[in-house]
This record gives structure tokens, C-alpha cells and sequence, in this order.
């Protein structure tokens, strides 16, 4: 009788225990495990930080926050205790996962210089991935704004990497995946129609010193004598511009006369009060044009900190990437060949493009919260 009893209760618990469709057991989002047999646990979400452990394939972990650009995670093994940070493409996430819903960590640098021995390296890591926004771009948002200029327009200025179909104009190809990322979903609504058009500034085989010769500007759109840059400002009033050179020009002129373009453009921009942003680009280590790349990205750093205005390292952020999120032409970003704009599956770590729309976006989310709207809302309560 008592085994009766026993075998009774154990049906019992056993079937209160059997998940029915109104009980369905929900597994925790910030749940992931790793795919690749082998990845870095490091101090800190980039490359140069200290490598804490190694992961293998199929190991469980927890996120507890990510950078600010969402490429890195903080994670904790699940049977170590360690915790350290990864490269979330390199974890399967659970679907459900939302950003929006996990902590942003801007406490850790996303480089750790000390590891560095060249003076070079150690100043561009330095630049962080995202930037600070300073004081100075209210102002000068505010400046563009009495100018007449549309605070839901970003533009495009710079050469074929930036006139790639696959870089933002895919916003208007279709539905954005963003994944994990939704958190970016507003700033895609605001600024995804404008960024979603081709820019008068933004062509293959453009130059920062020939966006500033009106010999290449277009003809059928652009006034007399006018520039490519200024004819693009005029037609367009952006509150935003994304500047990216150098892949052309490093072939053709040296760091002080790119430094001066670049000058011009930054000056011009501000003279109208559109915000410039500046990107540094990736390049390949093996280039013979190496060094001057370095000093080019080098430029784009003391411009940036000179004017006080934004500047995306994308370069520091693509050394992650296979052939560092080059092309097989060394000079090209490589895309994923999605026909939408795609930032599902962790594909910033693997592709150029995906990670280089993801950073324009980031920077543009912040741009949007914490200078547009609130300089917006300010306007409208006086």
C-alpha cells in the first residue's frame, strides 16, 4: 500500500510538472551559447583588452550588459563564474532578446592602449567606437535649425564605400531587420527615408578634394560654379551629414593635403550648421599604403577633437572582422548580399557594410535622443 501511495504521488507531481499551453515554460533571453569551437573571453569589448579564458563550442553563458554600439557583450560562463566580454556574433542569441531591455556599459573603454607599443595604435585605438557628443552640436543644431535646415535629414558624403547601394539606402529596399537591436527602430523611422536616397556628394570614385571642385559636381542638378558638398546641402538642408574618405585618397595624396580637404569640408559644413560626422576607415596591415592610412585615420582624430565634433572609429571596430571587414579588393567594405538592411545573426562581425550601417545608425540614435528631440520639444514650449 505505501509503494501504491508512493507511485500515486509521484504521478501526481509528475503531472503538474508537464508545461500545458496556458504554463508554457519561457526560457530566460539573456541566455546564450557559443557556436564557434574556440572564442576570446576578454577584460573589456574590443581586441587589444587582456584575455581573460577561452570559450569552446557550446558553451553557456549569461549577458549582463552590452557596449554602445551592441558589437561586444558582457558575459558570465555559466559553470566557471568568469565573466568577461565577447563578441555577441559569435554567441546564438535567443531570438526574444531585445537591447532595449539590457544595460549599456560606457564605463569600459572599448580599447586597452597600454597593450600597444606603436605611438600610432595607441592614439587611434584611443578614440572610442561611438563617440561623446559635445555641447558645441546642440549649438550648432540649433544654428541649423534658424537656417532652415530639416531635422529629419541625414545625408551621405564621401566616395564608393559610401555610395554603396548596400550602405542606408537599403532602408528603403524594404522592412529593416534589426534583431537584437531594436532599440534603433525610432531613429530608423525618423531619419530612414531620407538616408534611404542616393547624395549628390557620395559617388564612386569621389575624393575629399574633388567633393570640394565643382568640375565634379552634377551638371543637370547643381548651380554654376557650385560643388558637389554645397549643391548637396542646398538641395537637401540636412541636420546631419556622415563624412567617410580615404580610401581613394590615400592613393593619391598624403595626410597634410587630405588634412586640408577634410577642413574645408568640416568648415563648410559648419558654416550652414549641418553636424558632421567623420568615420575612419578600415584598411589592410599588408598594404604597402599602410602607414599613410594610419596617418590619414590619424588626421581624422585631431579634426574631430579639434572642432568638437563626432567622429565613428569604425576603423578600431572592424579589426575584429574577417580580412577586417574588407573586400577581396582590400579597399571595398564587404557586404552580406541581403536585399534588406540585416542586423540578425551577429552579421557586424563578419561583414563590412552590416557593421558600418550599424555605427552610422548609433551614432545617429544618439544624435536624434539627446540633441534633435530635446532641442525640438524645447522650441516648441517657447
Amino acid at each position: 500500500m505505501r509503494r501504491l501511495h508512493k507511485l500515486l504521488f509521484l504521478f501526481i507531481a509528475l503531472l503538474f510538472s508537464i508545461p500545458t499551453a496556458a504554463q508554457e515554460v519561457t526560457p530566460d533571453v539573456f541566455q546564450a551559447a557559443t557556436y564557434l569551437n574556440r572564442i576570446n573571453l576578454r577584460a573589456g569589448p574590443g581586441e587589444t583588452h587582456d584575455i581573460i579564458a577561452q570559450l569552446g563550442r557550446g558553451d553557456s553563458v549569461t549577458i549582463l550588459e552590452r557596449s554602445a554600439s551592441g558589437v561586444w557583450l558582457h558575459v558570465q560562463h555559466a559553470y566557471s563564474g568568469l565573466d568577461g566580454w565577447v563578441v555577441g556574433g559569435y554567441l546564438t542569441l535567443n531570438p526574444a532578446l531585445r537591447f532595449s531591455d539590457l544595460p549599456v556599459n560606457t564605463e569600459v573603454a572599448d580599447a586597452q592602449t597600454v597593450n600597444l607599443f606603436d605611438p600610432a595604435l595607441q592614439t587611434l585605438y584611443s578614440y572610442p567606437v561611438l563617440p561623446t557628443l559635445s555641447p558645441a552640436m546642440t549649438d550648432l543644431f540649433a544654428q541649423g535649425q534658424a537656417n532652415g535646415l530639416r531635422a529629419d535629414v541625414a545625408t551621405k558624403v564621401g566616395d564608393s564605400l559610401v555610395a554603396n547601394e548596400y550602405y542606408l539606402t537599403l532602408l528603403g529596399a524594404g522592412t529593416p531587420q534589426l534583431g537584437a537591436h531594436d532599440d534603433l527602430a525610432e531613429t530608423v523611422a525618423f531619419f530612414g527615408e531620407a538616408l534611404s536616397q542616393p547624395s549628390t556628394a557620395a559617388r564612386v570614385g569621389l575624393a575629399s578634394y574633388t567633393v570640394m571642385d565643382p568640375m565634379w559636381a552634377d551638371k543637370n542638378i547643381c548651380q554654376p560654379n557650385e560643388t558637389a558638398l554645397a549643391c548637396e546641402y542646398r538641395l537637401r538642408q540636412p541636420a546631419v551629414a556622415l563624412i567617410m574618405f580615404g580610401a581613394n585618397d590615400v592613393q593619391f595624396i598624403d595626410a597634410e593635403q587630405y588634412g586640408k580637404w577634410l577642413k574645408a569640408i568640416i568648415e563648410e559644413s559648419l558654416a550652414v550648421g549641418v553636424i558632421p560626422v567623420l568615420f575612419t576607415f578600415s584598411y589592410d596591415p599588408e598594404s604597402p599604403l599602410w602607414a599613410n592610412a594610419l596617418a590619414f585615420n590619424l588626421k581624422l582624430g585631431e579634426l574631430a577633437t579639434e572642432y568638437e565634433i563626432p567622429l565613428v572609429n569604425l576603423w578600431a571596430a572592424a579589426r575584429i572582422l574577417p580580412q577586417y571587414g574588407l573586400d577581396e579588393d582590400k579597399i571595398h567594405l564587404k557586404n552580406s548580399g541581403f536585399d534588406v538592411l540585416d542586423l540578425t545573426n551577429g552579421n557586424e562581425a563578419f561583414f563590412g557594410v552590416t557593421l558600418q550601417n550599424l555605427l552610422a545608425l548609433r551614432v545617429l540614435d544618439t544624435i536624434r535622443r539627446t540633441i534633435i528631440e530635446p532641442t525640438l520639444e524645447l522650441n516648441e514650449g517657447t
